[in-house]
């Protein structure tokens, strides 16, 4: 499905599949005004969702965190995404899944599922030989929870862009590497996998699969990535549900000069894991 102003888009309100003309929401909507909402993102490939279960997970977690009550289950959320998918004749695509709290009686919550244009591919270089990072000062709110409250992301995403950046890291008050807006941040360092503390981030999809898929061939930590030290580690890469696994090349004004040998080893590990669950095909 390529998806266009004048295609008719089905979306998923509540437990019901309608026309997205029927979901506006008013102006005066408290809920959205307030940010009380938790929101997650997935990929469709060949008509396939890209682990809902982990997403659907993750959605429900974010509202616990922040006291969104509601009453969707786990099975309810994917049976949805999947109703979306078939609706819309779905191949290749992006889904966002928008679950808005009652911030009066926080009884009433609302469920909304619905596809966006199609997935970016990056050129094969920036797998390769790199991508360039910008940091921005930085921290969001509830750094566990995926929720909406993204002006923070907006504002430092758009001076990535300006700069032909891929993302921008977020710095904290102490100096140290976060996330990206939109993507998990790792640094490497021999046969060592650095990684932020998982409560200051929002910890991604992609970034659960690849720990978990290298704890066996790497050594896992997680501690703090001083922006002031970015000079002592051998690579750096960033990960997220659009991109998979995209290794650094500068920081800011720092070159990264580096073959990324370990950061490649990665990528072949997830993308074998990818094609076998995902695209259900063998290497």
């Amino acid at each position: 499905m390529t998806i266009t102003n004048d295609s008719m888009v089905y979306i998923a309100y509540n437990k019901e599949i309608t026309d997205e003309k029927n979901a506006d929401m008013k102006v005066s909507d408290k809920a959205m005004f307030f940010d009380f909402a938790v929101y997650s993102s997935l990929k469709v490939i060949q008509g396939r969702l890209f682990f809902p279960e982990f997403h659907a997970d993750r959605l429900l977690e974010s509202a616990e965190i922040i006291g969104l009550q509601h009453k969707f289950s786990k099975q309810d959320i994917i049976e949805m995404m999947n109703k979306v998918v078939k609706a819309n004749n779905i191949n290749d695509a992006f889904l966002r899944v928008l679950l808005i709290g009652d911030p009066d009686a926080n009884n009433n919550a609302r469920l909304y599922i619905f596809p966006l244009t199609g997935v970016h591919y990056y050129p094969r270089s920036a797998y390769v030989k790199g991508v360039k990072a910008i940091t921005y000062k930085g921290e969001r709110r509830f750094p566990t929870a995926k929720t909406k409250d993204l002006l923070l992301s907006f504002l430092a995403y758009r001076e990535a862009e300006k700069a032909g950046a891929i993302d921008a890291l977020l710095v904290d008050n102490e100096g140290n590497i976060r996330e990206g807006t939109r993507s998990n941040f790792f640094a490497v360092k021999r046969n060592v996998i650095i990684t932020p503390p998982a409560e200051k981030v929002l910890e991604g999809i992609t970034k659960k699969i690849i720990i978990d898929l290298c704890k066996d061939r790497f050594r896992i930590l997680e501690e703090d990535i001083p922006l002031s030290k970015i000079g002592t580690y051998d690579e750096f890469f960033v990960t997220s549900t659009l991109f998979n696994i995209i290794p650094l090349n500068k920081i800011d004004n720092t070159d990264i000069k580096h073959d990324f040998t370990y950061t490649k080893e990665i990528q072949k590990i997830f993308k074998e894991y990818y094609n076998k669950s995902i695209l259900k095909n063998k290497i």
